[in-house]
C-alpha cells in the first residue's frame, strides 16, 4: 500500500478562463458585453492578457480584439486601395469598358494603345493619390513636342489629343469609383487639336470633274471605291464592309439603294457594326448605277455576302491596299493633299446644294451630333444666295 501515490486536484481556473482540450480560452464581460480575448498555450499567458484586459477596463482603454481586427484590416484595406497606381487602375478601367457590350471594340482598342505606349511608360508607376495636375500637364507637353513619326515634318503630331481623351476619360472614372483613394482631379487644359497634316490648298471638296479623275486613275478593281464614297457619303471603313447582299434593286433607278450595315474597323481588324447609330439605308443616284453593276458583275464574288471591294481570289481588300492605290490616283489626278475622307464630304455638300433639309443630311451622313451636320449648310446658304441674287434680278423695278 506504500507505493500507492493520489493525484492532487487541479486547481479552480480564474473566472474568464476555460480550458479547452489543450489550450485556455480567455473571455471578459464589458459594458454588458463579453468579449472574446482569444485562446492560449498556457495557463500564464491565458492570466496575463485577462489580467492586462481588466487594467485597460479600469481605465476606460480597452478595446475589444474584434474592434482592434477590424480597424486593422481597414487600414490595410485603406492603404492597399492608396497604393494603386495609374497602370493598375487603368487596367481595370480598360477590363470594365471591353465587358461593356455598348463600348466599340475600336475604341478600347485604341485607349489600351494610347495608355500602352503613351501614358503607362512615364506616368504608369505614379500612385493615383500622387497623380497632379501639373505631372499630366508636363508629360502632354513633352508628348506635344515630339515630332510626328507619320509626318516627320509636320509642325505637330496627333498623339496629343487622343491621350488627352483616353487618360481624361480615366480619371474620370477613377474619381466616380473612388479608385486608390482619388476624390477628385482637376485635369490640366487640354492643347487646342492642330491639323498634323498641311490642309489641301484647294479645300477638302472636289468637283465632279475632279472625282471622276481620280476614279480614272484607280486600279481598275477598286475604281467604284471613290463614287461611292463620294456621292453615296460613305465612310472609308463602310465601303469596305459593303457586301453583295447591301446592294437592292440596282435595275431599277427610282428603287436602287445601299444598306449600311457594318463596316471593316482597321482598329480592331474586323467586320464591326457601323459607328453608334450610323446603320442607314440610302438611294444610290442613278448615273452611278452603270458603273456599280458592271463592278459587281466583273469584281464582286456571286455569294451574298462576298465583299463589293475584292480581291483577285475574292478576299476583301485591306485599307492598306485602298490607301496605296489612293495615294497613286489622287496625285495623278492633281489633288495630292485630298484625303480620301474628303470624298465624304464632297458628296454631302453636293446634297446639301440641292436644298436637303438638317435631319436629310443626318440620315444620309449616317451623323448623329447635328454640329457636324450643320458644316454643310453653308454650302446651302451660298446657293440660296445665288437663287436669291437671280430673284432679285427678275423683281427689280
Amino acid at each position: 500500500m506504500g507505493n500507492l501515490r493520489f493525484k492532487e486536484p487541479d486547481k479552480p481556473l480564474p473566472r474568464g478562463i476555460v480550458r479547452v482540450r489543450d489550450r485556455y480560452r480567455v473571455r471578459m464581460d464589458y459594458e454588458g458585453k463579453t468579449h472574446s480575448l482569444g485562446m492560449f498555450d498556457t495557463i500564464t499567458d491565458a492570466k496575463a492578457a485577462l489580467s492586462i484586459a481588466k487594467a485597460d477596463a479600469a481605465r476606460g482603454i480597452f478595446v475589444p480584439p474584434a474592434e482592434r481586427r477590424a480597424a486593422k484590416r481597414a487600414n490595410d484595406e485603406k492603404d492597399e486601395a492608396q497604393a494603386v497606381t495609374l497602370k493598375e487602375w487603368s487596367e481595370v478601367w480598360l477590363a470594365r469598358l471591353e465587358a461593356n457590350p455598348e463600348r466599340s471594340r475600336a475604341t478600347v482598342l485604341s485607349y489600351r494603345s494610347v495608355m500602352k505606349n503613351h501614358v503607362w511608360p512615364e506616368l504608369g508607376d505614379v500612385r493615383l493619390q500622387d497623380l497632379t495636375t501639373q505631372q499630366v500637364a508636363d508629360h502632354l507637353g513633352l508628348l506635344a513636342s515630339r515630332p510626328s513619326k507619320r509626318h516627320p515634318h509636320a509642325r505637330v503630331n496627333g498623339v496629343t489629343p487622343n491621350v488627352v481623351i483616353a487618360l481624361r476619360s480615366c480619371l474620370n472614372a477613377a474619381v466616380k469609383a473612388n479608385a486608390g483613394g482619388l476624390q477628385s482631379f482637376t485635369f490640366p487644359e487640354a492643347p487646342k487639336h492642330r491639323r498634323v497634316r498641311p490642309e489641301d490648298e484647294h479645300g477638302d471638296v472636289a468637283t465632279p470633274e475632279e472625282v471622276r479623275a481620280m476614279t480614272e486613275a484607280m486600279p481598275v478593281r477598286l475604281r467604284i471605291a471613290v463614287p461611292l464614297a463620294a456621292w453615296c457619303a460613305l465612310r472609308l471603313g463602310e465601303i469596305l464592309g459593303l457586301e453583295r447582299r447591301d446592294l437592292e434593286h440596282l435595275d431599277e433607278p427610282e428603287r436602287a439603294v445601299l444598306h449600311v450595315r457594318r463596316q471593316f474597323n482597321v482598329k480592331a481588324n474586323t467586320l464591326t457594326p457601323p459607328k453608334a447609330d450610323s446603320a442607314r439605308t440610302i438611294a444610290i443616284p442613278a448615273a452611278l448605277l452603270p458603273a456599280l453593276r458592271q463592278h459587281l458583275d466583273a469584281y464582286t464574288p456571286a455569294a451574298r455576302t462576298g465583299p463589293v471591294l475584292a480581291g483577285p481570289t475574292g478576299q476583301r481588300i485591306s485599307q492598306t491596299t485602298l490607301d496605296r492605290h489612293w495615294r497613286a490616283a489622287r496625285e495623278e489626278a492633281g489633288r495630292p493633299g485630298f484625303h480620301f475622307h474628303n470624298l465624304r464630304h464632297t458628296g454631302l455638300s453636293a446634297y446639301a446644294v440641292q436644298g436637303a433639309t438638317l435631319a436629310e443630311l443626318l440620315h444620309r451622313g449616317g451623323h448623329t451630333d447635328v454640329t457636324v451636320a450643320l458644316r454643310y449648310q453653308h454650302a446651302t446658304a451660298a446657293r440660296d444666295r445665288a437663287l436669291t441674287e437671280r430673284l432679285s434680278r427678275e423683281i427689280a423695278l
